[in-house]
């Protein structure tokens, strides 16, 4: 696609307005014709991109690329090719190390809920794969991230997903804890480190019918793990000091989001309700959250102190953009946050946005950036499909946006784009079958540079 020249705006309390930039940006894409699903996205210190699931002929996969989605390559762990739901990609980029899991469907499991996790581990960029079996007390909604461990050498890789299911349907399947698992040894060993309730009926002051999900972690400078998502009608964040062992959950004032109904309105739009890359921290430890409101809206807040205390929410989402899904945050050196997610303004369709502020804790802090899809191939022409209502029939839901800057400067994101009607007309040479949805990577960087 021809580069876009990017736009500046400035978050405010109601609503964006138009902006001056400060420099000269553009926006880009590359379509990369794999099919995906939730796509997961790893930036190397030498701006290699990796970019998951990808779902070839030969299983789930890794794409590769050096040249910022120019070509790519895939990867497949041996052993996880046999599963298709929900996988997940997380790259160290200290360690330079690649995680990829799947979850496990058996058929004659006899725990059906509790089948755990298929975890790919390569040191060296997916020439070669170490598999193992994780998380046996979940099924669905894992999410891996690793951090500084200042007790002692090394890092601390953590798991954390849902038990025993990640979609509560009462009172069939209901959702109880967040269990975190760690490794000291690069995800060789694992053991489980603890947890917080979820259950809404164990929660004083939500009702028991309300919606409670947490996403991706992040872990500060100083060893302390983050946790997001939603707790009811607000977002909160998990808090652990101890290396995950125990955990505080702190509401972030000023955050509504919106209201949940019922199982059948989840399927349906379960993406108002996900929050599964919400949030971030710098170098300096300043904690940043993002979460779309009642109203599709999406606001960002910060916090200094360890999310004990916060700044005032404003909106994010750019100028013009009335519903957006799935945003997803990453921060750098000191107050530097770079926001990505699929937005509509007018009509049906959905695009994909990106953009970036230099620092945010400012007020009324500029971003910069944009489309960066090609405006006449939206990334969901016909409505945003979360892929719940597809689910039972072995389809991934979307629920995934990632966004993170490379070393060069660049603000990247991972997506995927339906590939139905007039998106037909774009790159497309899916290689696997029953999928509807292409990977793509979004680029915003400065006009110029290659």
């Amino acid at each position: 696609m021809t580069p876009r020249v990017a736009s500046g705006y400035r978050a405010g309390l109601r609503s964006s307005t138009n902006a001056a930039a400060s420099a000269d940006y553009v926006t880009d894409v590359s379509y990369t014709e794999y099919g995906s699903a939730a796509c997961t996205l790893g930036v190397a210190a030498d701006n290699t991109v990796f970019l998951a699931p990808a779902f070839t002929v030969d299983g789930i996969g890794v794409l590769r690329t050096s040249d910022f989605g120019k070509s790519w390559r895939a990867s497949v762990p041996q052993g996880v090719q046999n599963s298709r739901h929900r996988p997940y990609m997380y790259f160290d980029d200290v360690d330079d190390r690649l995680y990829l899991h799947a979850g496990r469907f058996d058929a004659l499991s006899p725990h059906p809920l509790r089948t755990g996790f298929v975890l790919g581990v390569t040191d060296d960029r997916g020439e070669t794969w170490r598999t193992r079996k994780v998380a046996s007390k979940a099924r669905m909604g894992a999410k891996v991230f690793a951090g500084p461990r200042p007790s002692r050498e090394g890092r601390i890789t953590y798991l954390s997903a849902p038990t025993p299911f990640s979609m509560r349907v009462r009172p069939l399947i209901n959702v109880t804890r967040q269990m975190i698992w760690r490794s000291f040894d690069g995800g060789v060993k694992w053991e489980v480190a603890g947890g917080f309730d979820i259950d809404p009926k164990n929660i004083p002051g939500l009702p028991s019918r309300e919606y409670v999900s947490f996403g991706k972690g992040v872990v500060g400078p100083d060893g302390t793990v983050y946790i997001g998502g939603r707790y009811g009608r607000r977002f909160a964040v998990a808090v652990s000091h101890d290396e995950g062992l125990s955990w505080n959950v702190r509401m972030v004032p000023g955050s509504a989001l919106a209201k949940y109904h019922n199982a059948l309105h989840f399927l349906l739009h379960g993406s108002r309700y996900l929050l599964p890359e919400s949030m971030a921290v710098d170098d300096d430890g300043n904690v940043y959250a993002v979460w779309p409101d009642r109203d599709g809206l999406l606001h960002a807040a910060w916090s200094s102190d360890g999310a004990v205390s916060w700044s005032r929410p404003v909106v994010v989402s750019a100028p013009g953009v009335r519903d957006a899904r799935f945003g997803a945050i990453t921060a750098t050196g000191s107050g530097r946050v770079g926001i990505a997610y699929y937005g509509r303004e007018k009509g049906r369709a959905f695009h994909g946005f990106i953009a970036q502020c230099r620092d945010f804790r400012t007020g009324g802090p500029v971003f910069v950036g944009g489309k960066y899809n090609d405006p006449d191939a939206p990334l969901f022409p016909h409505g945003f499909r979360s892929g719940y209502p597809g689910f039972a029939l072995g389809r991934s839901p979307n629920d995934n946006v990632r966004v993170h800057f490379a070393p060069n400067g660049d603000l990247l994101t991972g997506a995927v784009m339906q590939m139905r009607g007039r998106n037909r007309q774009r790159p497309w040479a899916a290689r696997s079958e029953r999928t509807e949805m292409q990977a793509v990577l979004g680029r915003l960087g400065r006009i110029g540079r290659d």
